[in-house]
């Protein structure tokens, strides 16, 4: 049996205008921002739409249903 490549096992990084999730909000992802980072959008409790760099690696892909 081969020997799995550790690239392998890393998560991919998310495509601009996929949905994610990071902490407990739904997040759109607009695209790379330096480093292993994204930038995304997302609306915070106050309401508020921001716009944020985060790891991609933080970011969960939703499941098969948003609510």
């Amino acid at each position: 049996m081969p020997a799995v490549s550790p690239h392998k096992s890393r998560k991919r990084k998310p495509l601009r205008g996929s949905l994610a999730r990071y902490r407990n909000r739904i997040v759109e992802v607009l695209g790379e921002a330096r480093g292993q980072r994204v930038m995304i959008r997302s609306i915070h409790d106050d309401g508020v739409e921001r716009r944020t760099a985060v790891k991609w690696i933080n970011l969960l892909p939703l499941e098969t249903e948003l609510f």
